[in-house]
């Protein structure tokens, strides 16, 4: 196992997408290929896996104190619930809090997407909303997608 460059990790925690507020998301757009191959050149092998593992453990729990008022449990899923590094480093970054996996408390997390879009789908088909203006940034409750007739 390699060994987290710190000077680096600090630069790259330095970015104001760590810092914005909710909502937010991104993607590859910003922290793909390019990023990955940047990183890899400044902190080859190991130590450069370690860092950008330590990158993700570290911002989602700073995140997580930041904007989630006193001790939540911290429900993970994804790619990153099979990764035992990163669920040991959140575990030990958010304690006092709770850390678990999806699939302890509900069913597979790798189901959890396709779970959700058949919920979406089913709330456009019954007129439903199927956003959180809270939680989107969208200007009110929005009937997603649309229904084509064969």
């Amino acid at each position: 196992m390699g060994r987290v460059n710190d000077t680096v990790l600090t630069q790259l925690l330095a970015d104001g997408f760590f810092t914005a507020a909710p909502p937010k998301s991104t993607g590859r757009e910003r922290f793909g290929d390019l990023y990955s191959m940047a990183l890899h050149a400044r902190v080859p092998g190991p130590d450069g896996i370690t860092t950008a593992v330590e990158l993700s453990a570290r911002s989602i729990a700073e995140a997580i104190r930041r904007w989630v008022p006193g001790t939540p449990e911290v429900v993970i899923s994804g790619g990153g619930a099979h990764h035992p590094v990163l669920m040991e480093r959140l575990t030990a970054l958010l304690e006092p809090s709770v850390v678990r996996r999806f699939d302890e408390l509900f069913f597979s997390g790798d189901a959890k997407e396709a779970v959700a879009f058949a919920l979406l789908g089913y709330l456009t088909v019954h007129g439903q909303p199927g956003n959180i203006p809270s939680a989107t940034g969208a200007s009110g409750p929005r009937v997603l997608g649309t229904i084509t007739p064969p």
